[in-house]
């Protein structure tokens, strides 16, 4: 079974979804997986710190709202992972990712003598051409309404030169064929069209024919949903499509290159990538329009051409459902980093038959002026990696290392994880030099935080214990085993010398090797599938360079 996108629906607490089978679109529905999990010591589930807990289900999303409220006295875990994403776990984890029908498109619209072109939210200007391109039938199609200018017999003789050029007398009618034609396909895409051509759109069909009429962008009868996101300083308002994805190319390109460009439009991507660029032209737009309209017709579907020229070489479409699929959740998730890491690590703790908590989880179920001030204050920022001040002058053997991975192999390292925590090193010390640091004294402006931490590469804490110091460092156990107080001599003892699996970080964090964490799990898998990947990159490349590759190697 393979998903194209997914939805929930609170009133019937249903989740919706449709799939991608052999070229054909199915809808399928599952009745929502409502279910949370609390504290219980007879509990025959266990969280991922081994405490017992018990699982509530319920019938409905208001009573599963009803169940929440019931358990506020202890910790509830689980309990804000989102319907469709458990939906997708339950019926579709591990399955393969669809051959998507994606539509790219490009839009070009009028000009008015006084007021010029429109913006997306006022689009007070018709649609004048859309061209599509159709990857799953390989056919561009371009959809204009000729300039007054010009006679019916001129304009058809003009269409006629272009396959599958057609005419219409109004963008009324121009926008009804549009949605006709991208009626079979579950992606959406173009080159900034998060910002310009889907709002646009959107509004132009409202405008022009009615509000319901959007709903033919979406699958289930849905509206498109209003959205605010920021870009460049600026809040713009787009819309989220249902049922069929909408993906900006633009921003699929500057997510996966990991290069920055002076220049993100699509003349200078298209130039850099496919070494083609868009149709030159004098003057502006509109003058293109009521000039030359065989040479409008063709920039409107170069535009579109380049943009799925660039999918079939860099595969970002291809890519993001790969993810998607490999790790539970919606197409547009991951457009972000957050989620798609979220449910990687659900995956992998329920592959281990863990329970996970709230993202709100306080490990005491502790509100904020319960936990000790010089704690919060340490735990609620963080000054970010460290960075040597540089010596300026002169040296004389200077050497330089480049750590492979450096961030996700430490994690490994230390087997860093909510799992395996064992004790923290209270940072009474760190805190108590961060605030003399921070502190403004007269007219002086105290340090920033990073800055306070300039020259310190740990916490005190963990200088002192790896200086074997005399001073007294007091620990904070994890699993409710209260705190104890030794010297950093004895706490070095007890990492090093007790024979107990035990490694500490440089914030004083005490880690356990006994089992191995989830996400360090997550990132040695991920790690090795992408020295894989690389390694079949290289032979590749080296085939294409004409360069014979032995067959083991492939």
């Amino acid at each position: 079974m393979t998903w194209v996108d997914a939805k929930f629906e609170k009133e019937k607490s249903t989740v919706y979804v449709v799939e991608r089978v052999e070229g054909q679109r199915i809808y399928k529905e599952y009745p929502a997986n409502l279910s949370f999990y609390h504290d219980d010591p007879k509990g025959k589930f266990r969280t991922i710190f081994d405490t017992p807990v018990n699982k509530v289900v319920a019938r409905s999303w208001k009573e599963f709202q009803k169940e929440k409220r019931m358990h506020t006295s202890g910790k509830i875990w689980e309990s804000d992972i989102k319907p469709v994403n458990k939906c997708i776990e339950d019926h579709y984890l591990n399955s393969t990712s669809p051959t998507l029908h994606t539509a790219f498109f490009d839009i070009e619209t009028g000009w008015h003598d006084e007021k010029g072109f429109s913006p997306p939210e006022d689009p007070f200007n018709p649609i004048t051409a859309i061209s599509i391109y159709l990857d799953w039938i390989q056919q561009m199609i371009t959809l204009v309404v000729p300039p007054k200018s010009l006679s019916l017999e001129s304009a058809t003789e003009i269409c006629a030169k272009f396959d599958n050029c057609i005419l219409f007398d109004n963008d009324g009618d121009l926008l009804t064929a549009f949605l006709d034609v991208i009626e079979d396909a579950d992606i959406l895409s173009g080159w900034n069209s998060e910002g310009f051509d889907i709002p646009y759109v959107v509004n132009r069909i409202t405008r022009t024919l009615s509000k319901n009429d959007t709903r033919r962008l979406c699958l289930w009868d849905d509206l498109p949903s209003k959205r605010d996101f920021e870009r460049y300083g600026t809040t713009s308002t787009t819309y989220d499509l249902s049922g069929r994805v909408h993906l900006d190319y633009m921003q699929l390109y500057r997510k996966y290159t990991y290069h920055e460009m002076h220049s993100y439009s699509l003349d200078a991507i298209g130039e850099y990538e496919l070494d083609e660029r868009k149709v030159i032209y004098s003057g502006t737009l509109d003058q293109l329009y009521n000039q030359d309209f065989e040479k409008f017709i063709a920039y409107g579907r170069q535009d579109t051409l380049l943009v799925a020229k660039l999918d079939t070489r860099l595969k970002f479409i291809d890519l993001t459902n790969e993810l998607a699929h490999s790790n539970g959740v919606m197409l547009m998730a991951t457009m972000g980093t957050v989620a798609v890491t979220d449910q990687a690590i659900i995956n992998e703790a329920h592959y281990r038959n863990m329970i996970v908590p709230d993202k709100n989880f306080t490990k005491d179920n502790q509100s904020d002026d319960d936990v000790d001030a010089e704690v919060m204050f340490n735990a609620d920022q963080a000054a970010g990696a460290y960075v040597a001040t540089p010596k300026v002058g002169m040296h004389r053997d200077i050497g330089a290392i480049d750590i492979n991975s450096l961030y996700p192999s430490t994690i490994r390292a230390l087997n860093m994880g909510p799992d395996t925590l064992i004790g923290q090193l209270r940072p009474i010390m760190t805190n108590a030099m961060l605030h003399s640091k921070m502190q403004k004294v007269g007219k002086k402006k105290g340090m920033t935080f990073a800055g306070a931490w300039d020259g310190q590469f740990g916490s005190l804490e963990y200088q002192a214990v790896m200086n074997r110091s005399l001073v007294e460092i007091t620990i904070d156990w994890e699993n409710g085993q209260g705190s104890t107080t030794h010297t950093a001599a004895e706490v070095w003892s007890l990492i090093f010398e007790s024979g107990k699996p035990w490694c500490i970080s440089a914030n004083g964090t005490i880690l356990t090797y006994e089992k191995k964490g989830i996400i360090p799990s997550l990132l040695e898998r991920w790690y090795a599938e992408r020295k894989e990947l690389q390694a079949k990159k290289k032979s590749w490349g080296n085939l294409l360079s004409g360069i014979k590759v032995p067959d083991r190697l492939l």
